[in-house]
């Protein structure tokens, strides 16, 4: 590598390594439940119970069972946990290109996230063993843009802003780690994503 190019790619998951769709989510609770659409997002963000969840506040367990006493119904947990992954999709970066990438810089993953979800992701896809490590939301207490997300990865990278490239879909997210003094971009879309990482030198 070049003098000068970032030694880290910090990379969100959600809509930049996997796509992610609440439809399927809304469809399989309407099914169970009865509820429309905007009634299940309006459950599952009052009072902040998505947040405190991804925020690692509550267990997955209890996420479950305060889901079940908001719907007024007792989902089978199995069924619950279906359901729930329902929202992760297909990956969006191909797999050959994550892994040459992880032969020349320092790969790691940056995420908004809850416990369930991510260990559907693990189980599911085999592109994460190209990562050297992960800074989750539910682990760190903290959801990006908040400032000790990334302070916390720079910490547990052992890298300074300097060094490191971050990767996400949300514009606040994005500014928030150039506030730090960390390069960053939006991501649009993989060919956006490879043009990107061209003009730095990284590909």
């Amino acid at each position: 590598m070049r003098p000068g190019l970032p030694r880290f790619l910090f990379l969100d998951i959600g809509h930049v390594l996997v796509g992610l769709d609440y439809k399927h989510l809304a469809g399989r609770m309407r099914a169970l439940t009865g509820l429309e659409p905007g009634h299940v997002t309006a459950l599952l963000t009052a009072e902040e119970l998505l947040t405190n969840f991804e925020s690692g506040k509550i267990t997955g367990t209890e996420f479950y069972e305060e889901v079940c006493r908001r719907v007024g119904s007792r989902i089978p947990w199995q069924e619950f946990l279906e359901l729930w992954d329902s929202v992760i999709g297909q990956p969006l970066i191909p797999d050959e290109v994550l892994l040459a990438l992880a032969q020349s810089i320092h790969l790691w993953a940056i995420s908004n996230t809850n416990k369930l979800h991510f260990d559907f992701m693990a189980r599911r896809f085999t592109f994460l063993s190209h990562f050297e490590g992960f800074v989750l939301s539910h682990e760190v207490g903290a959801l990006k843009p908040d400032k000790r997300i990334f302070l916390h990865a720079l910490e547990k990278a052992r890298t300074r802003a300097s060094e490191v490239l971050f990767v996400d879909d949300q514009e606040i997210n994005v500014k928030a780690a150039q506030e730090l003094g960390i390069d960053a971009f939006r991501f649009l879309d993989p060919d956006q994503f490879a043009a990107e990482l061209k003009a730095r030198g990284l590909i």
